[in-house]
């Protein structure tokens, strides 16, 4: 599925989201939640986990690095929602809304 991450995240008003001033773009979030990882629950197997970090970094580059529609398989859809579970419900929303088209 191609997805475009080159969005703007909406305010609960419906206008764009500003913090200090600034739109946030829902790429660069996505890829600093991906980075982080903080949203990653351990499987209890360091092997599957390290894998699951590199699959996640990788992630992260190619989101970053495209200014057009980001080709994602479902695994690399999984690992997005599980990255973004940290965020507020309206953020979380609008990233799982575009995965899904």
């Amino acid at each position: 599925m191609k997805v475009n991450f080159n969005v703007y995240f909406k305010d609960f008003d419906g206008s764009v989201l500003l913090i200090d001033k600034k739109p946030q773009c829902m790429g660069v979030i996505v890829s600093q939640c991906l980075f982080n990882g903080t949203g990653f629950r351990p499987s209890g197997n360091i092997q599957t986990d390290n894998e699951r970090k590199l699959h996640a970094y990788s992630l992260c580059m190619r989101i970053m690095g495209s200014d057009v529609d980001v080709d994602l398989t479902s695994e690399d859809a999984v690992l997005i929602k599980e990255a973004v579970t940290g965020l507020t419900p309206g953020c979380y929303s609008q990233i799982v809304k575009q995965i899904e088209g």
